[in-house]
């Protein structure tokens, strides 16, 4: 017995005082309180750590907020008849479902009866959601089935009713919302070449059965990611910028009063095209134009005919080449055949196989449009008492000015949070950090959170204020109280290209004035990617060393334990000689 007990305490004296990460998070998912949470945290590091350390989905956190908020993400489609058109959508809806938290369901317009706006409404209701976020996968807000949708969605109370005539996969159409006795209809009359009406579909339009509150986002407008897969569309066709012009071409609308808007928002994507090509990209285009399939005709005159995709691409030919891509939501008749057959005779460069979906920016517009109607930029963390429970949101950290550098702060240290309130809340005065980006953006937001004599500032070699790098946007947090560590780090692909050239070439007064509004426009977009895109999509997270520092043994404590240790040695020798 005195032996076993002399073996076990010399191998109790040779343990480090520390505890593996998996011991610590098997401990932290039985704290009070944390039990599920950690559970989860404790599956992620055990079975998603890559060699480096890094943590694939880094807290796990945002699962459960969702089910806690009851939210739901309702993407919206036009829909239809062809399922060429419809697979990319429904690739961008599961990439989508894949990434965010929360229920993700699909619905189309029309064409599609088994996927319905109301289907999907029921299936999120299965979720029991309390809100909504539906996001309309249209090419503009300004349009007619925007009302349409609002109908259904119970966001207005009277059918919106329309006449308009389309081509339905080749086939002309005239179609038409009418209200008939106290019920929406869509009606469908499929036309001869010479109008008469061959044979006539019906849908109704039905509101949607649901106590959850809806809101509808913006639909894609000139949304600068719009902007970003336009132009990769086109830089695939451009071999010689300085002959070329790149058009745009989208199917534009019958409706006079939505049109000016349309042309408003083609204008600003005109402009951030030709600024991505031109500065991001390095494609020296000269001009950026844009083309509608459908214009408004009011007093049987044709508003703005200029605009019509044929005169655009017959005025670009007299000095350059045209490049045309569609800005249409996917492939199909209008891609396909009638941009084709509207150019018939003239020279361009095209691809009809290429429209929007599924392209992964197109993925990431749909995870940024829900996230703005669902993010909440609040940290929780105890004063210094211990006791005080402070409440800080990221427009008290930028003082009014959310700038990208408070933006990656902020939503770095929210994702230290998670990690750290598995184990307890943090406490002002028990956090360190170390930062890599020596700017006012990040100095500002850790002081006011952690306080200033808690902030270190340590760039990368090479790196100051004007020539950054990826690698300043890096965190390392601290807690002292447990000697938990995490760093967080942006993920390079994240910042625009050409990002820290042209921060730069502004912050040196070398910039031209293009290159500045270059600048602002890949500022804006970074600061949305740091906001709204899931978490795992913008940093990367190693939890360098997660160890629980207990006290190191004083001299006095030495000495009794060498006593204790010599005595049951002793002890034993005498044991084993009356034996």
């Amino acid at each position: 017995m005195l032996n076993v007990a002399t073996v076990v305490l010399i191998m109790l004296l040779s343990v480090p005082f520390s505890f593996s990460a998996q011991f610590l998070l098997s401990a932290a998912s039985h704290a009070p309180g944390a039990m599920q949470k950690a559970e989860a945290q404790t599956e992620t590091v055990q079975t998603s750590k890559t060699p480096s350390g890094e943590i694939a989905d880094a807290a796990g956190s945002e699962g459960d907020i969702s089910e806690k908020n009851g939210v739901g993400i309702l993407i919206i489609a036009h829909g239809s008849p062809s399922e060429t058109w419809r697979e990319p959508v429904r690739e961008v809806f599961r990439r989508v479902a894949s990434e965010l938290p929360y229920p993700v369901e699909l619905g189309f317009l029309e064409f599609v009866p088994d996927e319905t706006i109301n289907i999907a409404v029921d299936r999120l209701n299965e979720h029991n959601v309390t809100k909504i976020v539906a996001v309309p996968l249209f090419i503009s807000s300004h349009s007619g089935h925007i009302e349409e949708i609002k109908y259904v969605l119970r966001l207005r109370e009277t059918p919106p009713e329309s006449e308009v005539l389309t081509f339905v996969e080749g086939e002309p159409v005239r179609r038409s919302v009418l209200a008939v006795e106290g019920k929406c209809i869509i009606r469908r009359e499929y036309l001869t070449p010479a109008l008469t009406v061959k044979h006539t579909e019906e849908d109704e339009l039905v509101p949607v059965n649901t106590t959850a509150e809806i809101v509808l986002t913006d639909a894609l407008d000139n949304s600068s990611l719009l902007a970003q897969t336009l132009a990769e569309n086109a830089a695939e066709l451009i071999s010689e910028a300085e002959n070329e012009t790149v058009v745009f071409a989208s199917h534009g609308t019958f409706n006079a009063s939505y049109f000016e808007k349309w042309i408003a928002d083609h204008e600003s994507l005109a402009e951030q095209i030709k600024l991505i090509l031109r500065h991001r990209k390095g494609i020296p285009i000269e001009d950026v134009r844009f083309g509608f399939i459908h214009l408004p005709v009011v007093d049987n005159k044709t508003m703005h005919p200029e605009l019509g995709l044929r005169a655009v691409v017959e005025n670009v030919s007299v000095n350059s080449t045209p490049v045309v891509v569609a800005n249409m939501v996917s492939v199909g008749f209008f891609t396909k055949k009638y941009i084709p057959m509207l150019l018939e005779n003239l020279t361009y460069k095209y691809n009809g196989s290429r429209a929007l979906c599924p392209h992964e920016n197109i993925v990431k517009w749909v995870e940024i449009s829900a996230n703005r109607e669902i993010s909440t930029f609040v940290l929780q963390i105890y004063d210094c008492d211990g006791e005080t429970l402070l409440n800080i949101t990221i427009e008290e950290v930028g003082d009014g000015e959310i700038c990208p550098c408070v933006a990656s702060a902020f939503r770095a240290t929210q994702l230290a949070f998670s990690i750290f309130e598995i184990f307890e809340r943090p406490v002002r005065g028990d956090i360190e950090v170390i930062c890599a980006h020596p700017s006012k953006g990040h100095r500002q937001t850790f002081e006011y959170i952690f306080g200033g004599e808690n902030l270190r500032i340590e760039p990368p070699a090479g790196t100051d204020i004007v020539n950054l790098s990826v690698e300043n946007y890096a965190y390392t947090f601290i807690q002292r109280s447990s000697g938990h560590e995490v760093r967080v780090e942006a993920r390079e692909d994240i910042f625009p290209e050409r990002f820290f050239d042209l921060r730069k070439k502004c912050k040196t007064g070398t910039a031209t004035s293009e290159e500045k509004k270059a600048f602002k426009y890949a500022k804006d977009d970074l600061k949305s990617a740091f906001l709204y895109l899931p978490e795992t999509r913008v940093f990367k997270v190693n939890i360098h060393e997660i160890r629980e520092r207990v006290p190191v043994l004083s001299p006095v404590g030495i000495v009794m334990m060498s006593a204790i240790l010599a005595a049951l040695t002793l002890i034993a020798l005498i044991s084993r000689r009356k034996l």
